[in-house]
């Protein structure tokens, strides 16, 4: 096949005419106006509602969702792309605009559906038009104690739209234009930190060092105002779970659909895989010559034979390692990068990090990243490519099936990268390439249990902090040093005490605690690949059918009928942790250490 040899997505299809073209004018112009006539709707539903009625608004809002969800990511794509562009910024400021006001015309539904009584919840989960939203009914019958009352929710719902969102948007704009003086070796340039970042897993120590603290210091002109924007994000959600009475984490736990005692559970295999990721850590110094790591060393990698892979190779190696396990997933691969869903351009302008977005009317993805060469930009790939994949198997399901939480939404991108791994793994021999690999997995796992759960102690110390008055940026620096060093352990004296300003996920409005889903996806997948590999193709209708599950069934049934496993104890996820103790055992003969 002829793989897709443009590094950058197609958006035209989508809408054409670009964030500040006509047909997105339109469209957001007709979503407005449908918005404000459903709100009204939905605001005239009386206390005891007509099922039939009740039933047309949920219909209508649901009908309405799809078409929010394809302009809010055809938006967000254009702004990633074009971080300051002034179309992409107005486009994306209006599609979250829309969304909050689309959150405001569900406050009267959800308090209806929440507080009827047993009678009438009976007669709407019997209507034939509601049969596919069942679960969602459910659902919020569960979460009606994590609402404020009527009046008070809808004003919550329309302050969002000039609070923490214009505070999001604040930061996003500084991130955007952020441009950091730095020589890669051809002069001086003005980059971007999504240009920027790449750099610090480089071979040559001495640059991945420069670009480490270039970072550093690029990032922080921006702390006092960063600062500020964490100040009334973590301040508005303090104020709100306290009238809602609720604790820090039951919301992002609902969010997430799993129980708080599952996260706990899974914490706590986190804190027993310190050893193991400490002994890494130690290793990989001392084969580096080292007595200690800098903070760029824990992204940089040991061995030989990785080299710099170019995008069309990449590819072919992808689509070849997702055949080994499943046609329809490797047809599907094929499918996205011939269609080219995937930027992966390496240009000033566009913003930092990687990530998969649906278009639900397209019944495609768009996958955005910047293309290093390197074993991380493969397995970014890899990981983007599996998130499409998971969009595509939804597809297939009902749209209030779909409503799939961050937990549940890693296992298909993780899974997706245990492929390529495992298979590059079984094919190697050369011992420096297999190192190689060894560590890329190594890392990984680093990312997972340990600097994963960092940034859950973090932004929980956020919420303390935040309770004593303004957040500081200097006391903020010392609270991510803290933090992070005690889960790297001494092989790491030196950690970025950036962290907090330059990682974005922080700053989004609409979700706090995004974190924790990572490690989730990522010990959740090692035991479903635990479970379905092993049975090659025969095995890909099993994990297909666990992921139509995921977007109407929270994490626990799923992982008991799907899996046999109960995740609300610990020893299942020190289950998982089997690979990464072998990965580990492996590398340490290979040094010499085993």
């Amino acid at each position: 096949m002829t793989y897709a040899p443009s590094a950058t997505w197609d958006l035209e299809s989508v809408l054409p005419g670009g964030p500040g073209g006509d047909a997105f004018a339109r469209e957001a112009e007709a979503l407005g106006a449908e918005l404000a006539s459903l709100t009204a709707q939905a605001d005239a539903l009386p206390a005891v509602p007509e099922p039939a009625a009740l039933a047309r608004v949920l219909l209508d809002l649901l009908a309405l969702s799809e078409r929010l969800d394809q302009l809010g990511t055809f938006a967000g794509c254009s702004v990633a792309a074009d971080a300051s562009g002034k179309a992409a910024i107005r486009a994306d400021s209006l599609a979250n605009d829309l969304h909050n006001r689309f959150s405001r015309a569900w406050v009267v539904p959800n308090a209806r559906v929440g507080s009827c009584d047993e009678a009438l919840f009976s007669v709407l989960l019997a209507l034939p038009e509601l049969a596919e939203l069942q679960g969602l009914l459910l659902e919020k019958r569960r979460l009606a104690r994590f609402r404020l009352p009527e009046q008070q929710e809808a004003l919550a719902a329309e302050l969002m739209r000039d609070g923490v969102s214009g505070w999001g948007e604040l930061y996003d704009m500084d991130a955007g234009a952020l441009r950091i003086p730095f020589d890669r070796g051809n002069g001086l340039e003005s980059l971007s930190p999504g240009q920027l970042s790449p750099l610090l897993g480089h071979d040559d120590k001495d640059l991945r060092d420069r670009a480490s603290a270039a970072l550093q210091e690029g990032w922080r002109p921006i702390a006092p105002r960063a600062a500020k924007v964490l100040t009334h994000l973590t301040g508005t959600r303090m104020v709100l779970n306290e009238r809602r009475g609720l604790h820090m984490l039951d919301e992002p736990c609902a969010n997430a659909k799993m129980e708080p005692r599952t996260l706990e559970a899974m914490i706590e295999a986190t804190r027993r895989a310190r050893p193991l990721m400490r002994r890494y850590l130690a290793a990989k110094a001392r084969h580096l010559g080292q007595d200690s790591l800098s903070w760029a060393d824990t992204y940089a990698q040991v061995g030989t034979g990785g080299g710099s892979h170019s995008y069309e190779d990449a590819q072919r190696f992808i689509v070849e390692q997702f055949e080994s396990f499943s046609p329809s997933l490797s047809g599907f691969a094929r499918r996205a990068l011939e269609g080219r869903w995937v930027e992966v351009e390496d240009r000033p302008g566009k913003r930092g990090g990687g990530f998969c977005a649906d278009l639900p009317l397209s019944r495609q993805s768009r996958i955005f990243m910047t293309w290093g060469g390197s074993a991380r930009s493969l397995s970014t790939l890899a990981h983007e490519l599996g998130h499409a994949f998971h969009n595509h198997v939804l597809h297939q399901v009902p749209a209030a099936q779909r409503r799939v939480p961050m937990t549940l939404a890693e296992t298909a991108s993780t899974f997706a990268e245990l492929l390529v791994r495992e298979a590059s793994l079984a094919q190697v021999t050369d011992p420096g390439a297999r190192l190689r690999l060894l560590d890329a997995s190594l890392s990984d796992a680093l990312a997972f249990l340990a600097n994963i759960p960092a940034r859950f102690e973090l932004e929980q110390a956020l919420y303390r902090m935040r309770a004593q008055g303004p957040l500081d940026p200097e006391a903020l620096d010392a609270e991510c040093v803290s933090i992070f060093r005690d889960w790297y352990g001494p092989s790491v004296p030196q950690v970025d005490p950036t962290f907090w300003i330059s990682k974005l996920h922080f700053y989004i409005p609409t979700l706090s605690f995004y974190n924790f889903p990572y490690t989730f996806g990522y010990l959740f997948s090692n035991l479903v690949y635990e479970r379905f590999r092993p049975l090659g193709a025969a095995g890909a209708p099993g994990y297909e059918q666990l992921l139509r599950r995921t977007g109407d069934a929270w994490a626990e049934p799923i992982a008991q009928e799907e899996l046999g496993l109960d995740l609300g104890l610990p020893e299942t996820w020190t289950r998982a942790l089997s690979p990464v103790e072998r990965d580990l055992e492996a590398f340490l003969a290979i040094v010499g250490e085993g």
